[in-house]
């Protein structure tokens, strides 16, 4: 992997691979289209949809009540497609409360655009929305994702979740709640990187320019059963190093595997199936548990261990020069993602980078190329070929790893 300088990544480990989500959204911080403008639609036109999310927190002991009207299919302008207007997403698509200590708890909108509420059953009991906590609102430069139930039952957490519900609205609901609830949400667009007149003409990088950080990494870890481990040991590199990535035979010897239709006892991975944990993007429709059934429409998704990852590849990391900072200059290879396998961590994800493409920011040194961890470790790439992916990972021949990446906005964020 070469240095490739857009401000955020939006695929961190995967070219090219099956996604269970809205896939294909941005390639390399590049959104699909060229904006022009943006608007919402008007209440009581048709193809509006609208519902009313809650979810309930407390933060260091002091309540936090989400109460968001939620509007579905925004109008997008494109410079191609002969100025066509194509729907995109949520209305808003990210909001965070500030707290009595200028901390800031942001909250990812999960999609329930086609009729799906806690009432109908369609929307678990079990929903667990994505939330980022932030040291400060003002300055939300870095932040930590709350990416599985396991956080909230860590000692680390200052957070404790009381539940989450979503129920239709009404356009004049929604409308009410544009002049009243979206007026406390800390976040803005000069804080993501957006310019909300013409969302493709990006903001200009400056000495000292930071943007929030709205995208967000992880790793789940799960136990392989025992046919898993006996292939893993076919292929473990000679030097058998603790962290290394799959050929391409390996990962066409896995999927045959574990999708083998032909197969009525089909591969279990801790008490599941393997597609059920493979979902690279996370959060837009709520976060996957240990147990089937909480996320929306996607109710067979579940998750292992989740443990956070940092990257090197963020603007907030440069120096107000633009350079790289000596700790950076002194790495052979800058981290693009670095796991941390730690009991006290397990649940969640770092908040590093941004989808959002910044203009004129400084490039990378052409010396640099980059590298996965886990504990500080390369992840071995001996048996990796021009074009493999980066969704998953083996430790030793016991555990597979799937990463994760969280995205709380776009470059067509509407808030």
């Amino acid at each position: 992997m070469h240095p490739r300088w857009l401000i955020g990544i939006a695929l961190p480990f995967l070219l090219f691979a099956f996604v269970q989500q809205d896939a294909l959204k941005f390639v390399f911080g590049a959104p699909w289209s060229f904006t022009k403008s943006v608007e919402v639609k008007k209440a009581g036109q048709d193809g509006g949809y609208y519902y009313r999310f809650k979810a309930s927190y407390i933060y260091k002991g002091e309540p936090l009540d989400f109460d968001i009207v939620v509007g579905c299919n925004v109008s997008v302008t494109t410079y191609k497609d002969n100025d066509r207007t194509v729907e995109v997403v949520l209305v808003p698509t990210i909001f965070g409360l500030k707290t009595k200590d200028d901390h800031g708890v942001a909250v990812h909108l999960p999609q329930a655009c086609h009729g799906e509420t806690t009432q109908n059953g369609r929307v678990p009991k079990t929903l667990l929305p994505l939330v980022v906590t932030y040291q400060t609102a003002d300055e939300p430069w870095s932040g930590v994702a709350y990416a599985s139930e396991d956080a909230y039952d860590s000692p680390r957490s200052e957070l404790k979740f009381l539940g989450a519900t979503i129920n239709r609205a009404t356009s004049e609901e929604w409308q009410a709640w544009r002049e009243t609830g979206a007026k406390k949400n800390f976040i803005t667009y000069a804080l993501l990187g957006i310019n909300p007149r013409n969302m493709w003409d990006f903001p200009k990088w400056k000495p000292g320019y930071r943007v929030m950080a709205s995208q967000c990494r992880s790793a789940s870890r799960v136990r392989v059963p025992e046919p898993v481990r006996e292939l893993a040991r076919q292929f473990w590199p000679d030097d058998k190093p603790s962290y290394w990535f799959p050929s391409s035979p390996m990962r066409s010897a896995l999927w045959s595997m574990a999708y083998d239709k032909k197969n009525q006892n089909p591969l279990l991975f801790e008490g599941n199936r393997f597609k059920d944990y493979y979902a690279v993007f996370g959060g837009d429709n709520g976060l996957a548990r240990r147990e089937p059934g909480a996320e929306i429409f996607f109710n067979r998704n579940v998750e292992g261990d989740v443990y956070p990852a940092r990257s090197d590849l963020s603007i907030n990391r440069l120096e107000p020069s633009g350079e790289l900072s000596a700790e950076m200059k002194a790495k052979e290879r800058l981290d693009y993602s670095a796991v941390e396998i730690q009991p006290g961590l397990r649940g969640f994800a770092f908040c590093d980078t941004s989808v959002i493409s910044i203009g004129g920011v400084p490039k990378w040194p052409n010396q640099y190329r980059y590298a996965n961890r886990i504990n500080g470790q390369q992840i071995s790439e001996t048996l990796m070929e021009q074009g493999t992916n980066y969704d998953i990972a083996f430790e030793r021949d016991e555990y597979i790893l799937f990463f994760r990446t969280y995205e709380l906005a776009s470059g067509f964020a509407k808030l």
